[in-house]
């Protein structure tokens, strides 16, 4: 019995050993910024004195003040109804500046000014708060949100065309966690599209106003290489199934394409002539990635191109119909290959349809909402969503566009997504988390009004998150800078 005894005795000693390391190394990763923590002593004499009172943002009234709880560093970090209040390192686009600042020369300004019917801050109050934001939010103990698990963290990216920044999410909380300025000009370049690597290392973005194509690390969200690809409307960004290689569309009459080798940052080849491509658009590679498919954006057709034999052709996406570069039924914006296979699915703006080709033949036509756009595939649905920018919201009138989702099996449109959207573009599917992520435009005259400013003209735009499993939204239209465009995931 004694040999017993000691046996057990050591493996209940192993086990605890083993509960204590397990614990002490996912708490070591856990984010310590959104754990028991202070703000830093003089941010937190004023937020007490002057915003976490009562009827305003304490823990009685808050969720009557757009749920913005400023009691605690934590609750601050939670954000409110809109999103995202401080963004660490990016005080013009943090809301909660724009609202304490009543000084022109400190930033922006927005109404009604805080905190509500009380004295303004003083400037040194202003200023505190503008150069703790500017430093990172630290918390009492020096902490940066979102600074830990920098090789793991799963992250969304959203491109804002109208400010050549990119929105980045923390997948875990769903808030923006970072602004990245993009671009190499002063003049905005409109960051189009964004495309992430498959094994999340880096993202790369190009510009519709510009000459760059940028690679940044995904682990830093810091620039680390470009090329000058010459000015022109930049439009697509596909990299291949290695990673090595990217092509890039130019969106003219007398359009090219440009490859890039990812590793060099420099261009390998360039696909042009007179009279080649009008007005490319959507890329795509085939299984082998020895032939691409490549949209022409006014017409009703596709282009196929073998470069290893110089060849190319087009391919009319019309039973019986000529292709035709211009002037088109379809007008076909954006191609996606479904992995594994010889399948196809292209948007036709003009027709409100999604058509499948295989073997360069028309398989089926699909019929979805107004203007679809943008697609992105659930592998693990075999799902693929498609965004109808300007489909008449039947759920909410005062609102603007749809997702289709289409069974890859069947062909057939399963569902339509009305959330709050307006003009919903980019998309990205996380079959990781399980979520949808939606970008909307809202750039449209007549769309909601946005919640802060934006330091670039026009209004902000905003973003959801759906739960495919519940299709509900866990994210219901947090607001981001202007003109919110193309998404990626680093899963």
């Amino acid at each position: 019995m004694q040999v017993n005894f000691t046996i057990s005795m050591r493996k209940i000693n192993i086990v605890c050993i083993i509960f204590l390391l397990v614990n002490f190394f996912a708490c070591s990763r856990k984010d310590p910024a959104f754990n028991a923590s202070d703000f830093p002593t003089e941010i937190h004499k004023i937020l007490t004195k002057q915003c976490a009172t009562v009827g305003c943002h304490n823990e009685a009234s808050y969720r009557n003040a757009a749920n913005l709880n400023l009691t605690s560093y934590e609750n601050l970090l939670k954000g409110s109804s809109n999103g995202s209040v401080v963004i660490p390192f990016s005080p013009n686009q943090s809301s909660f500046m724009q609202f304490v600042n009543t000084y022109a020369d400190l930033g922006l300004i927005t109404k009604p000014s805080m905190p509500l019917n009380q004295n303004e801050l003083s400037r040194d109050e202003v200023l505190l708060f503008k150069n703790w934001i500017a430093n990172g939010c630290p918390n009492k103990q020096g902490d940066i949100p979102f600074s830990t698990e920098s090789n793991t963290r799963s992250k969304a990216y959203i491109t804002n065309q109208g400010c050549d920044k990119v929105s980045v999410i923390d997948t875990k909380t769903g808030l923006v966690m970072r602004y990245i300025e993009v671009g190499n000009d002063a003049q905005i370049e409109i960051p189009h599209n964004i495309q992430l690597s498959s094994d999340g290392k880096y993202w790369y973005v190009c510009f519709a106003n510009g000459a760059y194509v940028q690679k940044f690390d995904a682990n830093t969200d810091k620039l680390i290489g470009q090329v000058n690809i010459g000015l022109g409307s930049w439009n697509v960004i596909h990299l291949n199934s290695s990673n090595t290689k990217a092509l890039v569309s130019n969106l003219e009459s007398n359009g090219k394409l440009v490859e890039i080798n990812l590793t060099t940052m420099s261009i390998s080849r360039v696909f042009e002539g007179a009279n080649l491509f009008s007005f490319p658009h959507g890329i795509a590679y085939s299984q082998t990635n020895d032939t691409i498919y490549i949209t022409a954006q006014n017409g009703n057709m596709v282009y196929r191109l073998i470069p290893t034999l110089n060849r190319l052709n087009k391919i009319s996406l019309q039973q019986g119909v000529n292709p035709i570069e211009s002037n088109g039924d379809l007008e076909p914006h954006e191609i996606v290959a479904i992995p594994n296979k010889s399948v196809f699915y292209v948007t036709c703006q003009k027709s409100n349809e999604v058509r499948r080709f295989e073997n360069d033949t028309i398989t089926a036509i699909i019929p979805v909402g107004s203007f679809p756009l943008e697609m992105a595939y659930s592998p693990k649905r075999n799902l693929l969503f498609v965004s109808c920018e300007n489909d008449n919201n039947t759920q909410y009138p005062n609102f603007k566009g749809s997702i289709s989702v289409i069974d890859v099996n069947t062909n057939q449109v399963i569902r339509t997504i009305y959330e709050k959207f307006y003009q919903p573009h980019g998309l990205a599917v996380d079959d990781k988390n399980d979520v949808l992520y939606v970008a909307s435009r809202n750039v449209d005259a007549n769309g909601p009004a946005p919640h802060h400013k934006s330091e670039c003209n026009g209004s902000n735009g905003f973003y959801h998150i759906i739960d495919l499993n519940t299709w509900q939204t866990k994210v219901d239209g947090f607001e981001i800078s202007v003109d919110p465009y193309s998404v990626g995931v680093r899963k």
